[in-house]
């Protein structure tokens, strides 16, 4: 009887008692068991995926997300219920949604390239606090991994840090893209992709081949490059309206496109 006596008080004693708090977990705390995980408690924790999980088993229930505003023994809110990335186009696209009743003032986005830990931040400015919300790295270069970490900003000026999510650009080869405008009058924007530092010439040729004007000749550095032509020859005198041609020499490469002037 003493014995069973003394179970009912510990039993008593793991019984939950409704107190606001707020916990912040970090990532694998109770990877390797601990906390509490029986009767009707909460275990909290983290995880690297991209939204809140769920899984119980007996009497416990374990939640894995950011961070979390509860009361013991009530349903779990979680702040940050999703944080993800994907290429799109040449572009990484961002998104992130939270609870509605996430009191966050603002959000920063940190970005790490190849194996480096070193993050630096890309936006300029707080992004708002809007659900969902989104966010377009538009400068990075194909055939590179990137690291990203979201920040949300509490209203006591600290900021806390989700888990890690890494997304690996595709490799792109050499590419010459099409002028814009075209047709143009008076100027238009040459674009080229550039997968490697190479030595670059850019050349403007006309309807039989005599080369009107040189845009770049040098080494550049990998990645997007634009350059823009005023329609101006080599003597700075207007060439008149019709067919050009833009040579791109790189390397050993060559790409050609044609564009339209109308005067």
């Amino acid at each position: 009887m003493k014995c069973k006596f003394l179970i009912s008080l510990f039993l008593i004693a793991l019984l939950p008692v409704a107190a606001p708090a707020q916990y912040a977990v970090p990532h694998g705390t109770f990877a390797g068991g601990g906390g509490v995980r029986s009767g009707s408690h909460i275990v909290y924790d983290t995880a690297v995926q991209t939204a809140a999980s769920v899984s119980s088993g007996g009497h416990y229930i374990i939640k894995s997300g950011f961070w979390y505003n509860a009361e013991i023994s009530s349903t779990v809110d979680v702040a940050i219920t999703s944080f993800d990335c994907r290429y799109s186009g040449e572009t990484v696209s961002l998104s992130w949604s939270v609870s509605a009743s996430a009191p966050f003032l603002g959000y920063n986005l940190y970005r790490s390239e190849g194996e480096s830990e070193d993050y630096c931040r890309i936006n300029e400015e707080l992004l708002e606090p809007e659900n969902p919300c989104a966010y377009t790295d538009e400068n990075v270069i194909p055939g590179t991994s990137y690291q990203y970490l979201l920040g949300a900003l509490e209203a006591d000026g600290s900021e806390r840090l989700s888990a890690e999510i890494t997304v690996t650009l595709p490799p792109k080869p050499l590419t010459l893209y099409q002028n814009y405008p075209n047709p143009f009058n008076p100027s238009t924007v040459i674009r080229f992709f550039l997968p490697k530092e190479a030595p670059v010439t850019l050349k403007i040729y006309d309807a039989r081949g005599a080369r009107v004007r040189t845009l770049c000749d040098g080494p550049q550095p990998v990645g997007y490059h634009s350059i823009s032509w005023d329609g101006l020859n080599e003597s700075g005198n207007n060439v008149s309206t019709g067919v050009y041609f833009y040579r791109l020499l790189a390397g050993k490469k060559v790409l050609t496109r044609k564009m339209v002037l109308l005067r």
